[in-house]
């Protein structure tokens, strides 16, 4: 009786420590996704019964609240897994983050697209004045 009463404390407190970690894990991951596009983390809860939790294995889903790139509250549902990212249920709010690209500059003869570095436009032979 005492064995069996260990046995079932250590199954009880590893899947407690299971729980608490995948937990921290998911949240971190949310967290990424949020601040990858511009986003703020207001608050992340767990929601066992979210919508589409019923035929889910192994997915946990959390109620996800964080300010966007614009400064906009944003209230939505995600749900993720250990080997899976981030699916957010009503699809991503979050804007794209802007490209980190310079944007090309321009002939002032033809419109062509030119670096910055160029002497002279290789589609009409202009010369540029950023060189």
């Amino acid at each position: 009786m005492f064995r069996s009463n260990q046995i079932k404390f250590a199954h009880h407190a590893l899947n407690t420590i299971r729980v608490f970690t995948q937990s921290v894990v998911d949240k971190n991951r949310i967290k990424d996704e949020v601040e990858v596009k511009g986003g703020r983390i207001v608050s992340i809860r767990w929601n066992p019964f979210a919508r589409g939790w019923f035929f889910e294995k192994n997915e946990r889903h959390y109620d996800v609240t964080y300010t966007d790139r614009s400064g906009t509250m944003q209230s939505t549902t995600c749900k993720t897994s250990l080997f899976t990212g981030v699916y957010w249920a009503d699809g991503p709010r979050l804007e794209e983050a802007p490209p980190r690209i310079i944007p090309p500059h321009h002939c002032s003869k033809c419109g062509y697209a030119i670096n910055a570095e160029w002497r002279a436009c290789p589609n009409c032979g202009a010369a540029t004045k950023f060189a």
